[in-house]
This record gives structure tokens, sequence and C-alpha cells, in this order.
């Protein structure tokens, strides 16, 4: 009922608990956490249509919580992120690249794997993140994120209308 230019859909809760927080982690293994989490993910790409680009695919790997902030790799997960990008694809759906995870846990949000891994699949609509939550942090990381996206694209959207705008290279 609202115009949005952009809608952005992302998991944050895993059976009504904040995956950022320590009880969600509490009683699971790193791998059971991160497992979980993606399945809940690929459970609300398929039911849920009403978004335009999947926002920082890996994000519990800087939750607050997690005991590591490992990055994730599609080479340990490809089985279920396969399953969420073909999701993707199939509903012509973006990816968010978000660059926070630079600076919290060595790399962005997916890994660049992720995000090949993505186009190799038919992904088209990219878009960069930088989930600042903080004035000095807003745009952090961009430029270059944006650099490194137009070599496997060859261009980087934004969204108007609900509808990508393909930036090229």
């Amino acid at each position: 009922r609202r115009h949005f230019d952009f809608v952005l859909g992302s998991v944050h809760l895993v059976d009504g608990v904040d995956i950022y927080m320590a009880p969600y982690w509490a009683g699971k293994s790193y791998d059971e956490a991160v497992r979980l989490h993606l399945e809940t993910t690929l459970e609300c790409v398929r039911v849920h249509e009403d978004y335009d680009v999947l926002g920082h695919l890996t994000y519990i790997s800087k939750a607050r919580a997690n005991p590591g902030h490992k990055l994730i790799r599609y080479e340990e997960h490809r089985e279920i992120l396969d399953a969420i990008l073909t999701e993707l694809v199939r509903h012509d759906k973006g990816l968010e690249v978000n660059t926070s995870g630079i600076d919290k846990c060595g790399g962005p949000l997916p890994t660049m794997d992720i995000v090949r891994r993505f186009r190799e699949l038919g992904g088209k609509i990219v878009t960069v993140g930088s989930d600042a939550h903080d004035v000095s942090r807003a745009g952090q990381y961009t430029h270059e994120m944006v650099a490194e996206l137009k070599k496997i694209f060859g261009y980087v959207c934004t969204f108007a209308d609900r509808k990508p705008i393909f930036h090229k290279a």
C-alpha cells in the first residue's frame, strides 16, 4: 500500500530468536547455528516474494554472539547456498553485497565466492549496502565493492519504483 523504490529482504530471526544475540547461540554448535540460519533463509526466499533484493545473506557471520565471526564460504555450505541463490534467480531477485563484514569479520557479506556463484547460476541483480547504523560508517567500502562487482557482473544496480537500474562499468 505504500510506495517504495526498493525493498530489501533479510533474515534476522530464527524461530523468533535474534541470531545476533547470545540466546540464539545457546546450546548450538557453530555449524548448527549457521545451518539453521541458512535453512530459515531458504524457507523465507521460497515463500516471500514482496522484496527486491536479499540483504546480507551471511549476516550471521557478524553476529555479536557469533563465537568466531568466521566468514561463511561457498564450499562449506554449497548445497544450501545453491538452493538459496537458485530461488533468487528463479524469482528474479537480487543479492546485496554488504560491506559491514569487512571490518567485523574480514570480508563482505556474502563473500565474493558466493557472489560469483550467484552470477554462474544466472543472477543478474546485484547491489551494495554498508549496513552502517552510524553516520560515520555510511557508505564505507562502497566504492571498492562497486569496483569488485563490476568486474564480475559488468555493472551494479540501484532501484527506482522497485525496478533495477543497471549502472555499467
